[in-house]
């Protein structure tokens, strides 16, 4: 489109609401094994799985690794034995895969940025697992195409990730380029390295600490003012 921006989404807390996702899997899987449901567990599970998606951003663990080490972190640090770690992980993903929370505004915001900008998602999350949420959500259809960490064999932050997007996107031009996430260490700080605008969508107030975003957006009614100056910068 002319005059148009190239967008880039990230995925999770970008358009669906993760947390929300994450919570009614890990009790669900609790209940399926039959292991306690408590507040304490459910929260420890969601910093675990945190602390491992970074290793996985970082490069030290493989995907297959992550979906077994949260949980072999959980039932160790609550003493829960006889359970397999494996077989936990195989369940949360399928729960996972099949729970999608659309954030308010999302869709009608994809539908006006598609009437001038093309639309794209780049996420680390697992290419069944993702693509199937995007569907049951209804907004798989706003995205030109969706890039997968696992299928392009680098995970945001690194270069060659978005060396691929890059690659893989007719007519693209880093100028008009856009990307939207909510991840300081792997959205804002890849777009940084491979020389994107960046904007952090911070729903929550999250301290930036020493990252620096291009822009950041509290909503989806200030990301798309932003978005129009950039339009306007751009031509």
């Amino acid at each position: 489109m002319s005059g148009g921006l190239i967008l880039l989404f990230d995925v999770d807390d970008t358009l669906l609401d993760f947390a929300k996702s994450e919570r009614r899997s890990i009790i669900f899987t609790l209940r399926r094994f039959g292991l306690p449901e408590t507040e304490e567990i459910v929260t420890a599970y969601s910093e675990i799985n945190l602390a491992c998606w970074k290793l996985l951003e970082d490069n030290k663990i493989t995907r297959k690794q992550l979906d077994r080490l949260r949980f072999d972190i959980l039932f160790e640090r609550f003493g829960i034995t006889g359970a397999d770690s494996v077989a936990a992980g195989a369940c949360y993903r399928k729960e996972l895969s099949s729970s999608a929370y659309v954030i308010r505004g999302c869709r009608a915001m994809l539908a006006r940025l598609a009437a001038t900008d093309r639309l794209f998602i780049v996420t680390n999350g697992a290419e069944a697992t993702q693509l199937k949420r995007l569907k049951k959500a209804g907004l798989d259809g706003f995205f030109e195409k969706i890039f997968y960490s696992e299928t392009v064999g680098y995970a945001k932050p690194y270069r060659q990730f978005f060396d691929f997007v890059a690659a893989e996107i007719d007519g693209w031009d880093r100028s008009r380029a856009v990307l939207i996430g909510d991840s300081l260490t792997s959205d804002i700080a890849g777009a940084a390295g491979a020389g994107i605008t960046s904007v952090w969508f911070n729903r929550f107030g999250a301290d930036r600490g020493s990252a620096r975003p291009d822009f950041e957006a509290r909503g989806y009614a200030e990301l798309e003012e932003i978005l129009l100056r950039l339009r306007r910068k751009t031509g």
